[in-house]
């Protein structure tokens, strides 16, 4: 509740500016894959699990933009180590660094953290990348190593933990 209390104040400081806001520029990182579970540290991602977390962060990426919140910044130049080998989520905020290289106003990291192969959990975490503050962190459970379980974990982070949220909080403004 605070995370998205912090990113709401961060989005819009007064009802003016809330109302004429041009999309927040967000640098969507490519989501990534935290693998507890009994065989992941030896095998590593599989080209299966490769492609889901791609289309996963497609996924995301459009979801965000459609929003009208976010304008997604192209995180394809960006060649710190970190980036180019799924770490970030490891990095203590150094993504808002990146991002702010980028041209971005917020980065967003993501991961799935695979307990076993039926417990999995996914987290979100925005940054500002002119203080590198934590502006939202927001995270929950899932069941089931699908596509439609991952899918549906997204789409019921990024609705319920980003966007009605910030909806709500802008017509408050009116």
């Amino acid at each position: 509740m605070a995370g998205g209390i912090a990113f709401g104040v961060a989005l819009c400081t007064n009802a003016g500016y809330a109302e004429t806001r041009p999309p927040i520029k967000l640098a969507v990182f490519d989501i990534e894959l935290d693998d507890f579970s009994a065989g992941g540290p030896i095998a590593g991602e599989s080209a299966a699990e490769t492609e889901r977390l791609h289309r996963m962060t497609l996924l995301a990426r459009q979801l965000l933009a459609q929003s009208g919140l976010f304008e997604i910044v192209d995180v394809s130049p960006a060649t710190n180590e970190l980036v180019k080998t799924h770490w970030l989520r490891k990095c203590n905020g150094c993504d808002a660094a990146i991002a702010r290289d980028l041209g971005a106003e917020m980065s967003f990291v993501a991961y799935f953290r695979k307990i076993s192969v039926m417990e999995q959990f996914l987290e979100f975490q925005i940054r500002d990348t002119k203080t590198g503050q934590l502006v939202n962190l927001s995270h929950t459970d899932l069941r089931g190593e699908t596509d439609e379980s991952w899918r549906r974990a997204i789409t019921w982070l990024i609705r319920y933990r980003l966007v009605e949220p910030e909806l709500a909080r802008r017509a408050s403004f009116k």
